[in-house]
């Protein structure tokens, strides 16, 4: 059975979390290694990728989203510029 839109989704999620967390040298941890790995343990991780990124300062945060050196800074800076497309807007911030 073919993975689903969103168990691919989790996984890429995963994939780029466990860059940014690696390129910060701070450890991964097994269950997000195991998400980033495989389609068997998907993990939701996409409000914590974001936390990390939003918190980083912009001298970091560019070293690690337009390293040119490294294939999933391309991935993680499409995924930047989308979830701020894409962002939810709280209900109370509507209208």
């Amino acid at each position: 059975m073919s993975a689903s839109n969103r168990e691919i989704q989790l996984r890429k999620t995963c994939q780029l979390y466990a860059y940014v967390l690696t390129s910060l040298g701070q450890e991964v941890e097994y269950a997000l290694e195991e998400c980033a790995n495989s389609y068997d343990y998907p993990i939701d991780c996409v409000k914590d990728l974001y936390t990390t990124l939003k918190d980083l300062d912009s001298e970091t945060f560019e070293k690690i989203v337009h390293n040119e050196n490294a294939p999933e800074a391309h991935d993680l800076a499409n995924w930047w510029k989308m979830y701020q497309i894409y962002i939810p807007v709280p209900k109370s911030q509507r209208d």
